[in-house]
């Protein structure tokens, strides 16, 4: 009859545990509501096999990307990592991210593109899915 009794409490402990909340840590930053924006685009290329690149912020997961695409982050002025990271068969391809200084009073663009097999992350000086006005020679 104990041994019943044993059986009964171990089996209820296990199954209460997995109802308790789970501590995950610290919550995840939101890229809604920040200083300044960064708008990061996927540029199409001839080499790229249109998989999806997870952007992320300081190491942060902030949003995905497809080709010909672009997210809009808002983020707090200052230093950011904005980089990525593709998921393949064998795991994931972490691309090198590119160094930003933001603030409160200008737009920051990034762009990823693939050249020559590599993926690259770059900072650019205006939007790139707006179409550049044609120069024209100087007479």
């Amino acid at each position: 009859m104990t041994y019943r009794f044993t059986l009964a409490i171990i089996a209820a402990a296990i199954t209460l545990t997995g109802c308790t909340k789970h501590h995950i840590g610290e919550p995840a930053p939101d890229f809604t509501s920040g200083d300044t924006l960064v708008t990061v685009t996927h540029i199409p290329a001839k080499t790229d096999d249109g998989t999806t690149v997870f952007v992320t912020v300081d190491g942060n997961d902030a949003g995905t990307l497809k080709t010909g695409q672009s997210i809009a982050l808002r983020v707090p002025a200052g230093a950011h990592k904005v980089g990525g990271y593709a998921r393949t068969l064998i795991g994931r391809v972490t691309i090198a991210p590119v160094e930003i200084t933001t603030t409160d009073t200008t737009t920051r663009y990034v762009a990823y593109s693939i050249t020559k097999t590599k993926p690259t992350f770059s900072e650019l000086s205006s939007d790139p899915s707006q179409p550049q006005a044609p120069q024209q020679p100087p007479a």
